[in-house]
């Protein structure tokens, strides 16, 4: 009985292991950067996914009910506000791998002001302190 739900364990924890990765893929990063009225330092930084499709299921018979369930579970990238912050997080370490490599920052203080969302793409907009 313990060796039965030892796996049922281990099978069930490997399904929620599942990567969200899978799901989207950053295809640019983009770095924009000027001085403002005040001749301060501004950035503004893209990045851009191609989201995966969900995967196609055979419609040349009925769906079993597991079938259907995972279809149903399947997010798109568009829709999810969890892969959309999981992408929002990632980005923002993006951003600041970008300043510290173009040392553009002072002592690579600075501020993200807004973050904005156009389709599969999210825009960072900030300032160097």
């Amino acid at each position: 009985m313990k060796i039965c739900i030892w796996i049922l364990v281990v099978l069930l924890s490997g399904c929620a292991n599942q990567s969200d990765d899978q799901l989207f893929e950053i295809i640019s990063k983009q770095l924009y950067t000027k001085l403002d009225e005040q001749e301060s330092k501004v950035f503004a930084y893209i990045v851009t996914v191609e989201a995966k499709t969900r995967k196609n299921v055979k419609l040349d018979r009925p769906l079993t009910r597991r079938e259907f369930k995972d279809f149903a579970n399947q997010e798109y990238f568009e829709e999810s506000n969890s892969l959309k912050l999981k992408l929002e997080d990632q980005a923002v370490q993006l951003l600041k791998q970008e300043l510290n490599k173009k040392e553009y920052c002072e002592n690579n203080k600075y501020e993200i002001e807004e973050v904005s969302w156009r389709d599969l793409s999210v825009r960072l907009t900030g300032r160097c302190l």
